[in-house]
């Protein structure tokens, strides 16, 4: 597939130059040609094509995850996922173009990083979560035998934490609305992101201290 959509050198077929051609020229049509004329010592080795093809998905791993320059798994300055020091305060918000302002307001802020959800509509979002998750866990000790007196530990995965805001805002719901729960919770973050995995260790700390169990390790590199 990604050799039909032209995703790498010498893969842009004569269909995908005619779409990019003239007036139907895009942003993405440009990066296609300019790639498509690239040296070749500017290629990296994932990215050229195998004989054969590869699947979107093989490309979309190595263009996102390979350990050398993927997009998420090198150290970068700033890393490319953003933060925001402050929530965007929804109830004053005039409707939506004016939520449509703030958020553009926040990403100029950024310069070349992006929001996930999480830190957009925090703390509304891992709240969300965090109640599904407290409902299911309950449910879950609710079909253990009335004399058995042991419950599950409460044990959280999460792959690909950006800045930890979406770690730091469910436990910070579990701590609040069940502290007992909270006290047999363990956090594991899957991140290939050393630099991201970093910050969503700073940022579980900061915001609810050491007394909570949380493992977040970044395996991008070695």
């Amino acid at each position: 597939i990604a050799h039909q959509w032209g995703w790498a050198r010498g893969a842009m077929s004569a269909a995908t130059a005619r779409r990019c051609a003239g007036r139907l020229a895009s942003p993405r049509c440009a990066y296609l040609r300019a790639l498509h004329h690239a040296p070749r010592s500017h290629v990296r080795p994932w990215m050229r094509v195998p004989t054969d093809g590869w699947l979107l998905r093989d490309f979309l791993h190595q263009a996102l995850y390979n350990r050398d320059d993927g997009y998420f798994a090198k150290d970068s300055s700033p890393p490319p996922v953003g933060a925001m020091s402050r929530p965007i305060p929804f109830r004053a918000l005039l409707g939506q173009e004016d939520y449509a302002r703030t958020l553009a307001r926040r990403y100029d802020a950024l310069a070349s990083q992006w929001l996930t959800p999480v830190e957009i509509f925090k703390p509304h979002y891992a709240r969300a979560v965090a109640r599904y998750i407290l409902r299911a866990h309950r449910e879950m000790d609710a079909s253990l035998d009335d004399d058995d007196e042991r419950r599950r530990p409460l044990r959280i995965y999460e792959l690909g934490g950006g800045t930890g805001t979406c770690a730091a805002g469910i436990l910070a719901h579990i701590r609040d609305a069940d502290p007992t729960v909270f006290a047999s919770t363990e956090y594991v973050g899957v991140e290939i992101s050393p630099t991201l995995a970093k910050m969503q260790r700073e940022t579980v700390r900061r915001e609810l201290g050491d007394d909570v169990n949380v493992v977040i390790d970044g395996w991008g590199k070695g």
